[in-house]
């Protein structure tokens, strides 16, 4: 539209042309490698060093104050994983992604058996219940052989969900219904070192004015849950699902037919947690990069949130490995890489933005007047943190002890690093080490 034989756009400044071909081909390469952390947040050039391209930039070695003591790091936060998003180790799941515009085999044409539809009722830890409607198909007979991760044949129940849009639907709705429910029994509050964190977080939803960062990261939290528990038939139909094995279950219970729990966990992962994941990181990267003092208490609820999820992850992976006996600690590395290399970058941008500062140390005051610089905080904030130091230092040993390991596992692995005053990215296992 024109307005005075302007266009609306006329007035917006446009970026310079390259005034050589030297500098066109500099900027190409760092656009190739991507800008560091620094750089990137303080809106510097960051110049790749010619001569060795893993090394400093050339702007980061001539930087001077007390945050150079962090490497110079590439990493960008939009590059995060944040879930698992297939099992490589099994025939089925590399075949059959659960991410992507064929999740959870949906585009293959299914020969139906007639129209009929019935509705599965299915549950996890608790009784709110998700209704999906099936309908029964004819696999084909290259479809007959392959098994899904309990031993069982994926087409045993040839039932599959019957409109993947509308399942969606529901699985959002049962994520929103389930916030309370999930975060009461994962978190317990004799852990004050976690669930203070959570607390604040919550409350920071809801007052003085809803945080959507927060909302978001919850919800993602919760939501990865639904990969990790196990899902079973709670109503009177199942499709004849009690007759299969519980191999490796000491509790077994009326599983779900396994071609329905391959595309409900496909559900998830590609309809609830990637647009989560997107919307995360974009939030995080915008905060982080906006480099403002008054953004450092939600940056560090909303990392050690993140970095707390990559520890039941990975506690998760451990328990699989151990109930199926496998000699290995973590059956799928491709998996425990994206989670170990998700944190480095979690992390790396969380000890910029303290600017230098160690405010978990012993010697730190939250109400010096370099608190203001790092953080801007209210009364109740300020509290909090000098009560929540004392944890931590509390913790001090055992938090340092346990981040230095490779026990990737353990409680507090992930989110201890947030504390190391002397935090550079740790050096992990490329393989799995012995169980």
């Amino acid at each position: 539209m024109r307005s005075g034989g302007k266009t609306k756009n006329a007035n917006k400044k446009k970026r310079k042309s390259f005034s050589s071909a030297a500098l066109r081909e500099e900027t190409s390469l760092t656009r190739t490698l991507n800008s560091c952390i620094k750089c990137r947040i303080l809106r510097n050039r960051c110049l790749p060093n010619p001569d060795d391209l893993d090394a400093p930039c050339l702007t980061c070695t001539k930087l001077s104050s007390s945050i150079t003591r962090l490497p110079c790091l590439r990493y960008k936060i939009t590059d995060i994983n944040l879930y698992r998003t297939a099992f490589q180790h099994f025939e089925f799941f590399r075949l059959h992604l659960m991410v992507g515009p064929t999740y959870g085999d949906f585009h293959i044409p299914r020969e139906w058996v007639g129209t009929r539809t019935k509705t599965l009722e299915i549950a996890q830890d608790s009784n709110v219940i998700l209704r999906l409607q099936i309908r029964e198909f004819v696999p084909s007979n290259e479809e007959l052989v392959l098994d899904d991760a309990r031993g069982n044949k994926m087409y045993s129940i040839p039932w599959a969900i019957a409109n993947p849009d509308e399942a969606a639907k529901f699985a959002n709705e049962y994520v929103d219904r389930n916030m309370d429910t999930y975060l009461e029994t994962v978190l317990d509050d004799s852990n004050r070192f976690v669930f203070d964190v959570f607390h604040w977080a919550l409350r920071l939803t809801i007052f003085p004015q809803p945080n959507k960062l927060l909302s978001d990261v919850l919800r993602l939290w919760v939501a990865c849950r639904f990969l990790e528990g196990r899902w079973r038939c709670c109503g009177s139909e199942t499709l004849g699902a009690e007759e299969l094995s519980h191999r490796y279950e000491r509790d077994p219970i009326v599983q779900v037919p396994p071609f329905v729990n391959y595309q409900i966990a496909a559900v998830f992962t590609e309809r609830v947690l990637e647009p989560l994941r997107i919307v995360v990181l974009k939030q995080l990267q915008t905060l982080i990069l906006a480099n403002k003092s008054s953004n450092w208490f939600v940056t560090f609820l909303a990392v050690f949130i993140l970095l707390h999820n990559y520890e039941l992850q990975c506690n998760f992976h451990r328990g699989f490995a151990r109930r199926r006996k496998f000699e290995v600690r973590f059956v799928d590395m491709p998996i425990i890489r994206a989670i170990l290399m998700g944190s480095k970058i979690i992390l790396a941008h969380f000890h910029f933005c303290c600017k230098g500062q160690r405010p978990f140390s012993p010697g730190f005051d939250w109400e010096s007047p370099g608190v203001k610089r790092m953080a801007q905080l209210d009364a109740a904030q300020i509290e909090f943190l000098k009560r929540y130091r004392v944890f931590v230092i509390e913790k001090a040993e055992k938090l340092r002890a346990v981040s230095q390991t490779d026990d990737y596992e353990a409680e507090t692995w992930f989110t201890a690093q947030l504390f190391d005053p002397e935090w550079e990215p740790r050096q992990t296992n490329e393989h799995s080490l012995p169980a």
